[in-house]
């Protein structure tokens, strides 16, 4: 089921049920209304069997100044009080409630009885109570309002209207209410189809574009949308998806095609190499020594060189698990190691020690490089101060110039005097990767002990 199918059936639903509280509420407060006007209208016929003025009737003086039957009748013989719509009847009793509370007695005899129906003690006796009693009796296959009134003692007058007329007006109303009513849901339906359909017309060209590309393969097409609001956040953040892809993709292009580039040359000197032990017969021990030398140079520089892509191209963000760290802890095994390696003098000074948030591993791997640059190039002594969450690595070697400071961070690149030196022009570039990956930065510049000075840093934790 589609969205725009959902938002029109949701809405349908929500005005389906308005509609229906709204017209049982309207329905009930119609029945109420013309139940109370009919009330009225038996109020106004029983007045006028009394000598008093219906004003007095009204402030509740429903007294009887003759007390005889037969006066009542001389008074009105119920003829203004049936007309045409309505009936009405006189009943005699002779009720009485014992001391125990219990009504006892019966109907004498009922009048010009009309209504059809046996007279209710019970209901007699409230009204002789409380005053005029109103209910709903069946008779004559139909409803009746009746209304029973105390003339005097023992003598009622029963005066009921049929409620045909105010069931017929309520069906009227309810069959109106159910005819708005489904034409309301249709026109609500319609309306949330019609807007729901320009609300997700965005989503549906970001929904086709994104099958077009994964159809295609092609992240640079375009995304059109001008919408506010989340649809257009939406698109945005797909706009930004599309180009952080098409980077990616291109930076993998470079990545393949400079690896391919650089493996190369090793590849070919040691296929040169092997053609030559092929014919190590004709070869004296010492070429064969060099050649069997060059081969394991080779193949030294062929291992770091696909170390180093496996964790240029691995995501270096997911490899591990964020934790609390002292980046001193991460520096001297790095440097106790490469003194081993060396034998080169590499001292640590440790300025601060500041917790930082970082992956150790990585961060090892990029001071590792650092420190690695360093003995390289360096001829005197290394230093590797840390402060907080900076390690700054110094050299004595040839420096780098200003124009290369930035360049010397790229992916194989090496500056002209280092073409002959070993390496792949990676290990700068993982630095980056690794400070860049933690929201940190990768720097070089000048060092006090005449070469270079290489900064990696990483933010360090608020306290």
């Amino acid at each position: 089921m589609t969205l725009r199918v959902r938002v029109a059936l949701l809405v349908a639903a929500v005005v389906t049920v308005v509609v229906a509280a709204v017209g049982w509420t309207a329905v009930r407060s119609a029945r109420a209304e013309l139940t109370e006007e009919v009330d009225q209208d038996l109020l106004e016929r029983a007045a006028l069997v009394f000598a008093e003025p219906r004003g007095d009737f009204w402030a509740g003086s429903l007294t009887r100044r003759s007390t005889g039957i037969g006066s009542l009748l001389r008074t009105d013989p119920l003829g203004s009080l049936v007309s045409l719509d309505a009936y009405a009847r006189v009943v005699v009793t002779d009720l009485d409630p014992g001391a125990d509370g219990v009504i006892r007695g019966q109907v004498i005899v009922a009048l010009d009885d009309d209504i059809g129906t046996v007279p209710d003690t019970e209901r007699l006796e409230r009204a002789r109570q409380r005053g005029p009693v109103v209910d709903t009796v069946r008779a004559h296959g139909m409803s009746l309002r009746l209304m029973t009134v105390r003339a005097a003692d023992g003598v009622f007058v029963q005066v009921a209207r049929p409620l045909d007329e105010v069931e017929s007006a309520v069906e009227d109303l309810r069959r109106q209410v159910l005819l708005f009513g489904l034409l309301a849901v249709a026109v609500a339906a319609a309306g949330a189809w019609f807007l729901a359909g320009r609300a997700v017309r965005p989503i549906v060209r970001l929904t086709d574009t994104a099958e077009q590309i994964a159809e295609t393969g092609d992240v640079d097409l375009p995304v059109e949308s001008s919408e506010a609001g989340e649809v257009g956040r939406l698109a945005r953040s797909f706009r930004t998806m599309l180009a952080a892809l098409s980077a990616s993709r291109r930076q993998q292009h470079r990545l393949v095609m400079d690896a391919s580039h650089e493996l190369r040359t090793p590849l070919t000197s040691l296929r040169t190499n092997v053609d030559l032990l092929r014919r190590s017969d004709e070869l004296e021990p010492e070429e064969r020594a060099a050649v069997l030398d060059d081969v394991d140079a080779e193949l030294g520089e062929l291992t770091d060189l696909v170390t180093e892509l496996v964790d240029l191209a691995a995501d270096v963000q997911t490899d591990e698990e964020l934790q609390l760290i002292d980046m001193a802890g991460v520096v001297e095994p790095v440097v106790e190691r490469a003194r081993r390696r060396s034998g080169r003098q590499v001292v640590v000074r440790v300025r601060r020690g500041v917790p930082v948030e970082g992956r150790p591993e990585a961060l090892a791997r990029a001071v590792r490089n650092l420190v690695d640059n360093a003995v390289k190039f360096s001829t005197g002594p290394v230093e590797v101060a840390v402060d907080g969450g900076s390690v700054t690595v110094h050299d004595a070697g040839p420096g780098v110039d200003e124009a290369d400071r930035e360049r010397v961070f790229e992916r194989f690149h090496r500056l002209d005097p280092d073409r002959d030196r070993p390496g792949s022009g990676l290990g700068l570039a993982i630095v980056r990767q690794v400070a860049e990956a933690h929201g940190g930065t990768a720097t070089v510049g000048e060092s006090p002990l005449g070469g270079a000075a290489f900064l990696l840093q990483i933010p360090e934790i608020d306290d």
